[in-house]
């Protein structure tokens, strides 16, 4: 029988790292810890990166590197830490770090051996992998989607300490007749399903960060799987070590005499008994876990992209006494330094992976004290958004409000740092319409979700919907004279003057044939009505259109209700928000909310003339009126601002406001206003 190979990672070169000069080398622990101050992790997988930094981590304390305190603390942030116990530890448990060592091998259970025979037993090493577990069940059934390899003992111990770091809960693929009772059913790690935070820089750095004082000191680390206590199901970590070396698995390598690795053996290992009522930020082994407020562990489903920093800056100013994050918070006060922080997430469902993040915090955002408070301040924009999103039963494309890490990068920026709540809302409001899709009505139902989330709106009656007066107060008497272009060069709105006007006509007997003329256009839009020339001719070729559509709209409004009040103060996608019946008004309400979205859909003017007139004489009906400068205005630019602005004032419900209930003054006579 040839002879088992060995592989100590305190000697032999298996972590990836980078130099002062940006180039990559393997090193191993002892050569790491050695050169610490020159290397930094340079792994590219970020769950590799993770778990690397939690076994210096965990050797580092074994070897009694850690401060008894804060001050110690401190000191090592700021002068540097020594290292030269954690090298001398790593040289002297050569063995205990031996992947293949016979009785104690890292991090496995060497009793498996007795079984190893058996064909059952075993699985192929590719089970390891959990980059090749992304969207199917771990550790149970890669179908023929992959094939496995085998792989050298460098690798090896990668997939060894990514499965003693992030191992996911689920089914796995061992017999209970082998491996005994409830051993195919694993649990998942601390960090599983969630998101680590680690300290980056140097490894000198990385570790004199990370190296917080702990209650009643590190203890004594477990560096291969033995049984905890004889007839016990469930377990809790005793020192800071042993939750750092908690291993949920059985495993065991099996190596050919090359040491390359084809099959492995696992199991469900040790059991963390519940500990509902401690935040799993201070649990021992998991100080580095982020945790919401609850204490519960922060999912890194949420985390929408590799971008997204503000769910984690707003948990950072939140983590409670007893956790890394607040150790470090507290020494960042204390030091006036701060770390680049590594943001490690490995997002789970229904025991299947969805995909890591690796979220790179700056130092400076940590530093500063107004990041944390921006980044809540953003979370909540962010959930009041998704509370008041348009449903997808109505349109799916308005479905989803905000896109992917929205407002982070407004959180390394000085001009959103520096403003106010209601100026931060208002800022993230902006940054959130800035991207029309094309669609006015998407558009417009997206920004009044947006616009909700901003000011907070209780959906309040619109009290302009209601403001309206039948004529403006300074109306000249039925003698004065009523011709055609009186005042009109007085004011500086031709819309303004247009309403003015057609209301003195309105008041003149003798101006009736002029308003039959404009009632009849509004039915049948023929160029030789001589209505035409009387009312464009002062106002600008490029207002012609919108000037005759707006004057017979006013005679249709009079001539439908004579007696409904003829100048409001809303604006006619405003004033729809009051149309319906029963319970369903504006946009609750089918027919109403079908007529806005043909209009705004419509790109020609002359195309809204009969979608208007109906709309209008709906309005004086129920004794409604809008404001007619205004609408001409709109038909006057037409265009797709025009469009969207007309869907976000039907679709948003304003905030109650004082309103005096006087005319408008933009509508009032110029000549004695």
């Amino acid at each position: 029988m040839n002879a088992r190979p060995s592989f100590s990672l305190a000697l032999c070169p298996w972590i990836t790292v980078v130099d002062a000069t940006g180039h990559t080398h393997l090193c191993s622990l002892a050569e790491v810890l050695e050169d610490a101050g020159r290397l930094r992790l340079g792994a590219p997988d970020p769950l590799l990166w993770g778990a690397t930094a939690r076994l210096l981590t965990a050797i580092a304390y074994s070897a009694g590197c850690a401060p008894a305190g804060d001050t110690g603390y401190w000191d090592n942030i700021t002068t540097g830490i020594d290292l030269s116990a954690a090298v001398a530890w790593v040289r002297d448990h050569a063995t205990d770090l031996d992947l293949f060592d016979p009785d104690r091998p890292l991090f496995q259970d060497a009793a498996l051996h007795d079984v190893a025979h058996r064909p059952e037993a075993t699985m192929p090493v590719l089970y390891l992998d959990l980059t090749a577990a992304i969207g199917r069940p771990l550790l149970s059934d890669h179908r023929h989607l992959h094939t496995s390899v085998p792989v050298d003992a460098r690798r090896a111990a990668e997939l060894l300490l990514i499965q003693q770091t992030w191992a996911v809960g689920g089914r796995i693929a061992a017999k209970s007749a082998v491996f005994g009772p409830g051993s195919s059913f694993g649990r998942p790690t601390a960090a599983s399903g969630g998101v680590m935070w680690q300290p980056t820089g140097s490894i000198a750095e990385l570790l004199a960060w990370r190296l917080m004082p702990v209650p009643d000191g590190p203890g004594r680390g477990h560096w291969t799987y033995t049984p905890r206590v004889a007839g016990t199901a469930e377990f809790l970590p005793e020192s800071e070590c042993d939750g750092l070396t908690w291993m949920t698995r059985r495993m065991l390598l099996l190596p050919d005499a090359d040491g390359m690795v084809a099959r492995a053996m696992t199991a469900q290992g040790w059991r963390v008994t519940k500990q509902a009522d401690v935040p799993i930020s201070v649990r021992h082994g998991s100080r580095d876990v982020v945790g919401t407020e609850r204490g519960k562990q922060l999912s890194a489903e949420g985390i929408t992209s590799d971008d997204d920093l503000a769910p984690l800056l707003a948990l950072w100013g939140k983590a409670p006494h007893g956790s890394w994050a607040h150790a470090a918070r507290t020494a960042i006060t204390t030091t006036g330094q701060a770390p680049d922080v590594m943001a490690i997430g490995l997002a789970t469902s229904n025991r299947k992976i969805l995909h890591q993040r690796r979220i790179h915090i700056p130092a400076s955002a940590l530093a500063d004290p107004r990041s944390t408070e921006a980044a809540a301040a953003l979370m909540s924009f962010r959930q009041r958004a998704g509370l008041v999103t348009p449903s997808r039963r109505n349109d799916p494309a308005t479905g989803t409000t905000l896109p992917p890490a929205f407002g982070s990068a407004a959180l390394l920026q000085e001009e959103f740092l520096d403003r106010s709540g209601p100026q931060r809302d208002y800022l993230l409001f902006q940054q959130a319409s800035a991207a029309p899709s094309g669609d006015p009505v998407r558009d417009g139902m997206r920004t009044a979700a947006l616009s909700a989330a901003t000011l907070i709106s209780t959906a309040d009656p619109d009290e302009d919907l209601f403001t309206t007066v039948s004529a403006p107060p300074t109306l000249p008497s039925a003698d004065a004279d009523d011709s055609a272009g009186q005042g009109a060069a007085d004011t500086a709105s031709p819309g303004h003057a247009l309403a003015v006007q057609v209301g003195r006509w309105l008041a003149s007997p003798r101006m009736r044939p002029v308003i039959a003329d404009l009632e009849r256009w509004a039915r049948d839009p023929q160029p030789d009505n001589p209505v035409v020339a009387l009312v464009t001719r002062p106002l600008a070729p490029e207002h012609h259109r919108a000037g005759i559509l707006t004057a017979a709209l006013i005679a249709v409004h009079h001539r439908t209700n004579r007696r409904a009040p003829l100048y409001g103060r809303a604006d006619l996608p405003r004033l729809m928000r009051a149309f319906g019946s029963g319970n369903h008004y504006g946009p609750a309400h089918p027919a109403t909310r079908a007529a806005l979205q043909v209009m705004v859909r419509t790109t020609a003017v002359d195309a809204l003339r009969p979608h208007l007139v109906r709309q209008i004489r709906y309005a004086a009906s129920r004794k409604m009126a809008p404001r007619w400068s205004n609408l001409f205005d709109d038909l006057a630019d037409w265009d797709r601002d025009v469009r969207r602005r007309w869907s976000e004032l039907f679709f948003t419900a304003p905030t109650r406001r004082s309103i005096s209930p006087t005319v408008n003054d933009q509508d009032k006579d110029p000549i004695s206003a």
